[in-house]
């Protein structure tokens, strides 16, 4: 039975990756800091996995060691602006393990995002230069933009994390036109997981661009789907510009819908067409199922 770590286990993206483990009948192991072990709410539906815990920080080198060597491959689903991820990549060197999913790649790909645009990003092209630099057996999953982040919000991150559904006003950044892609937390742990077993993916980098559609257009979608009329708030690039000189993290929003850097064609293989089987989450489908639990808590 192969043995997989799930570091990041009880966010969002990483309790995907370990149901779609526990699912692949991998023996799962999580990696929890010492306050989340001791939530037991948090804790339980690891538990319920089947998960074996162990006990260990980012910043502690001798407890990475101590879990990376009890499995045979790795998938970190940190925070983005975790520079503590260069001591993931030390401990799974001296470890060593089959294969290394870093958090690096969860967010847009590094060949057609332009250095600079905010930086998280920076940080994780430091990290996967770590990884390539120490030669180990990785595998690169680009997302683009998350269900939970950017679909929940129409698209306005400064919205993120406000409300259960997506928001009654959203601003509306340069003309809505430019396209952007999506993807659900679920899909992407289902993309990790056919990575893995994919012997060819080895060393290799691998992009998600499904669920293609521009902000005004998913706006749109959420009005016909929801029955719900967002009041929309224009923001040209140039307002942007000067929000983003205010607040630096807001250069996501630049990106996306300005430069349209997830939509854009890059020499990456893209998940899709690499693994034809898959079936992946529709906006639409999401949004149903939005506007159905807003009917059930409303």
């Amino acid at each position: 039975m192969t043995s997989t770590l799930i570091i990041g286990a009880t966010g969002l993206l990483g309790s995907e990756m370990a149901k779609a483990s526990a699912r692949n009948g991998d023996s799962l192991h999580v990696l929890v800091r010492p306050a989340t072990s001791a939530n037991e709410e948090r804790m339980r539906p690891l538990k319920a996995l089947g998960a074996t815990v162990h006990v260990g920080d980012l910043d502690n080198y001798d407890s990475l060691v101590r879990a990376v060597g009890k499995v045979d491959r790795v998938i970190s689903s940190v925070h983005v602006g975790s520079a503590s991820e260069m001591t993931l990549v030390r401990a799974v060197k001296d470890v060593g393990v089959s294969r290394f999913v870093p958090s690096a790649g969860f967010g847009l790909d590094f060949a057609a995002a332009a250095p600079g645009t905010i930086a998280p990003l920076d940080t994780k092209r430091a990290v996967f230069d770590a990884v390539r630099e120490a030669d180990l057996p990785y595998t690169i999953i680009y997302t683009n933009g998350f269900f939970s982040t950017w679909v929940a919000t129409l698209g306005d991150l400064t919205r993120f994390g406000s409300a259960v559904l997506p928001p009654d006003e959203v601003t509306l950044y340069g003309d809505g036109t430019v396209p952007a892609t999506f993807v659900s937390e679920k899909d992407i742990a289902a993309v990790t997981m056919r990575a893995l077993e994919d012997p060819a993916a080895v060393r290799t980098e691998i992009r998600i661009a499904r669920n293609r559609i521009t902000q005004g257009q998913m706006i749109d979608l959420w009005r016909r789907v929801s029955g719900r009329s967002p009041r929309v708030v224009n923001m040209s690039a140039e307002e942007l510009e000067a929000l983003i000189a205010a607040v630096p993290g807001l250069g996501l929003l630049r990106a996306f819908w300005i430069r349209g850097e997830t939509a854009l064609e890059t020499d990456t293989v893209e998940a899709g067409v690499l693994y034809p089987e898959l079936r992946f989450e529709s906006i639409e489908s999401a949004f149903v199922a939005m506007a159905e639990r807003g009917g059930r808590t409303g």
